[in-house]
């Protein structure tokens, strides 16, 4: 993987590093300048700060306070800060990302930002398509991250903030190359941003990601009964891994499950191919702390045999007091990216739940439906089929 993807040309990717090792000396250096176990903004009062400065002079202390007000800052006719930040937790529907702030006219051709920004504006306002192409390449490229931000607490917990390192992950989509040999591409969209503790496992990651697949109704029974629930690919297909720098750490909670990395290493061992070597580990044995990484890097979940996505850690810190302050909150779903629900291919309208294959009164093969498209264009009135075609349930994206 990384002859794939020249982690010394893409800047965003650090080098590899242990972050529990770094964090932990941060730490320590932390709890040595902090004059106070839980001093947080609200608390912390002049005479911490004097402290941790090492400054006793009265008069040198309140010159470097007025020097260092932020209101110093503060321009008159500046624009509106862009960020909305509420200490009350006021975020959610309804709630706007930014404040506008109109562009003076004389700072149009002054500046090349503002003009810029003023011609994006003016193409964008009718056109839906530019303002989507400009989402995708910010970090936040729709409103559930902002709107799903958790409350700030009032006490903070001791034990965990500044103490306990927090490991943000991204979770993205299979890649789907349409045709053979093109360069073209869908953009990377991500499914879930998950936060994890240091303690906590790599089987919890698992546990916590969601995919439509593992849905998948398993046998010749496709619907449920009131008796019994049709069985599911997660309850008959548990195997897994996840691949990070060089160890494919599997899923072996369960004495059934099966070594997919073992036909890989067994390639990479055949001729010269100049792959490996390649350690394995047990994911429900390793703690993130235990992982060396690359912050940045894409790294590889497989399960369900061949069903791949990539993971990402985006971002490896301590426990804020912004964050949730109990530890049973993680492993934590901080946000969920916009995914677009499969359509009956008939009526447009409704979700598809069903599809079909090699059903000869149908265009296209495969074909999905939703269910009462799927009951009144494929069955008689007598419940008979019209033709002969093999059905699955098929389950959305979005109804997981």
């Amino acid at each position: 993987m990384e002859n794939v993807h020249e982690t010394e040309c893409r800047s965003w990717i650090s080098s590899k590093l242990k972050p529990s090792d770094i964090l932990n000396k941060y730490k320590d250096e932390v709890t040595k300048l902090k004059t106070v176990q839980m001093a947080s903004e609200s608390s912390l009062r002049s005479n911490h700060i004097r402290r941790m400065i090492e400054i006793e002079d009265d008069e040198t202390f309140k010159e470097l306070e007025m020097a260092m007000d932020i209101e110093n800052l503060t321009v008159k006719g500046e624009a509106n800060p862009m960020q909305i930040s509420s200490t009350d937790g006021n975020y959610g529907i309804g709630i706007p990302r930014f404040w506008e702030t109109k562009i003076p006219d004389e700072c149009k051709d002054l500046l090349k930002t503002l003009h810029l920004q003023d011609k994006w504006l003016k193409t964008c306002k009718d056109e839906t398509k530019y303002q989507s192409k400009r989402r995708k390449m910010l970090f936040e490229e729709n409103d559930n991250w902002f709107q799903a931000q958790p409350k700030i607490h009032k006490v903070t917990d001791p034990r965990l903030n500044e103490r306990s390192n927090l490991y943000c992950i991204r979770v993205y989509r299979p890649v789907k190359h349409l045709i053979q040999g093109s360069t073209s591409h869908r953009e990377m969209s991500y499914t879930q941003e998950i936060w994890m503790l240091g303690n906590n496992t790599l089987d919890q990651l698992r546990d916590t990601i969601t995919c439509p697949v593992n849905n998948n109704i398993i046998g010749k029974v496709q619907v449920d009964t009131i008796r019994k629930r049709a069985p599911r690919a997660d309850d008959v297909y548990t195997s897994g891994f996840f691949y990070i720098n060089g160890c494919f750490y599997n899923d072996s909670r369960s004495a059934d499950n099966i070594d997919y990395s073992q036909v890989i290493t067994d390639w990479a061992e055949q001729g010269n191919r100049g792959l490996g070597p390649f350690t394995k580990g047990a994911m429900e044995k390793t703690k993130f702390d235990d992982l060396e990484i690359q912050v940045g890097y894409p790294y590889l979940y497989t399960h369900q045999g061949n069903h791949e996505h990539l993971i990402v850690f985006t971002d490896v810190r301590l426990v804020s007091v912004e964050d949730p302050q109990a530890e049973n909150k993680y492993p934590l779903v901080r946000s969920v990216g916009i995914q677009f629900s499969r359509c009956c291919m008939v009526c447009q309208v409704d979700t598809a739940t069903w599809v079909t294959e090699n059903n000869s009164r149908l265009p296209e093969n495969p074909f999905f439906f939703c269910t009462r498209c799927y009951k009144q264009f494929n069955f008689k009135k007598n419940g008979e089929k019209e033709t002969d075609f093999t059905e699955y349930r098929f389950m959305d994206v979005n109804s997981v």
